[in-house]
């Protein structure tokens, strides 16, 4: 439940109209207040706190200006918006429009600007030219004149921010904050400051006649897999006394029908049961950083990956990417992974899942990057330079391995690609140097 409430939130917090929405809705609020009041502010405290204290023309002809207003800067922002989008689409990604929709600070300049115009609209319903001037809200009036104030420097503000956000290294921090986030959601720190041991496999922990014995269960979802409620799986296997393997994890699509799950002892699946189960799986039309730590890694990959490209030919974006990828690997590398195999209150194994490795997660960090930057040797020098720094964290041999593994294919890939002596020396060199780190 708690990953569907997360899902449900991230959604709600990256689609672009849920701040605006709210504000929107606080402006009804607001302008039936301000009306409130004025019915019970005399005339001549509206002289003494410096509030509007003109006829009902005068109101009416300064919030009209201040609506039209509103309405034509509103247009600017979204142009404008429209315009970076595209910018930022084609350089750094479409993937990464979702972080720019998502961006807090621009929802707060939309929505000031929506409720600013619903405020003005609801307080000129209430101004008419027979109106006596006795009866006009001077407060509702005077919000009105000090929201189009606040809009002024929110637009500045705005610019600004939109100006900064289409720079690479700004979307870099932006996306690595996020990956940095969901690594400190999903996997637990060291225990007690003990050493990480590795995790039984699920050959280990299976009955013995697990194939034999097991039925399939055939999923009918189709999509993206956003979230699975391993407790809720957990608590279904114990209630029906069985074991359930799991080909999947979040950030998998699965086709509908294919095979995903199995059951021991497969006499037990039924549909109540495949309906239980499917039910504890949430899939959905695109990847969700829920459970999904590949979700923000795969972005800062393609940030790198674009700017490798012969259009944008920008090694330096692509140094500044390896240098986050390192710093959340080694973050990675300090923590215990997510576990695969889930037990019940007696310790009795009930799930077992499939849950990425750390070798996967460097495959994710690496592969398409090294693929790209072959003919860029200072890219590849970085990338066996942040092997070489990883290697100060390792703490079990597969993480060794992998980041062994990974420098050879990173140095045979550079090799390959420089023309220059002196490159493929100072290649051979940071090779060296991180295959002694590791040793």
């Amino acid at each position: 439940m708690l990953s569907r409430l997360y899902n449900f939130w991230t959604t709600l917090r990256t689609s672009f109209w849920f701040v605006p929405t709210l504000m929107a809705v606080g402006a009804i609020g607001l302008a039936v207040i301000a009306l409130n009041l004025d019915a019970t502010l005399p005339e001549e405290k509206a002289r003494q706190f410096w509030l509007h204290s003109g006829g009902p023309e005068d109101a009416r002809n300064l919030l009209s200006t201040v609506f039209s207003s509103m309405v034509t800067m509103a247009t600017l922002v979204i142009s404008i918006t429209m315009v970076v989008l595209t910018l930022a689409a084609s350089q750094l990604g479409p993937r990464l429009v979702r972080n720019f929709m998502g961006d807090l600070r621009t929802q707060l300049v939309f929505g000031i600007f929506l409720m600013t115009i619903i405020y003005c609209l609801l307080v000129l319903r209430t101004l008419n030219s027979e109106l006596d001037i006795s009866a006009v809200p001077h407060i509702a009036v005077t919000l009105g004149t000090a929201l189009a104030l606040i809009n002024l420097f929110a637009l500045l503000f705005f610019i600004h921010t939109l100006a900064r956000s289409i720079i690479s290294d700004t979307a870099i921090r932006r996306v690595d904050r996020d990956l940095r986030n969901a690594i400190s959601r999903l996997l637990p720190t060291e225990s007690d400051g003990q050493s990480l041991v590795e995790r039984p496999t699920a050959d280990d922990v299976l009955p013995a006649d697990f194939e034999e014995r097991a039925a399939s269960l055939w999923l009918s979802g189709e999509g993206y897999v956003q979230a699975i409620e391993y407790e809720r799986l957990v608590e279904i296997a114990c209630r029906h006394k069985a074991v359930i393997r799991l080909d999947l994890r979040a950030g998998h699509f699965i086709f509908r029908g294919s095979h995903k799950a199995d059951i021991y002892p497969g006499c037990l699946l039924g549909p109540d049961l495949a309906t239980e189960l499917e039910g504890a799986i949430l899939i959905g039309e695109e990847r969700t950083p829920v459970q999904d730590l590949e979700f923000s890694m795969r972005h800062l990959v393609e940030i790198a990956v674009r700017a490798l490209s012969s259009g944008i030919n920008d090694p330096f974006t692509a140094i500044a990417v390896i240098d986050r990828l390192g710093a959340s690997l080694s973050e990675m590398m300090r923590r215990d992974l997510q576990p695969e195999v889930f037990c019940d209150a007696a310790g009795v194994v009930r799930v077992v899942g499939r849950a990425s490795s750390f070798r996967g997660f460097v495959d994710v960090a690496f592969h398409q990057i090294r693929q790209a930057a072959a003919t860029h040797p200072a890219v590849i020098i970085q990338m066996l330079s942040i092997i070489a720094q990883l290697a100060v964290n390792v703490r079990l041999s597969s993480q060794r391995d992998a980041l062994l593994d990974h420098a050879i294919i990173i140095a045979e890939a550079g090799r390959r690609g420089a023309s220059e002596a002196s490159d493929i020396a100072d290649i051979e060199r940071s090779y060296q140097a991180a295959q002694m780190a590791l040793k």
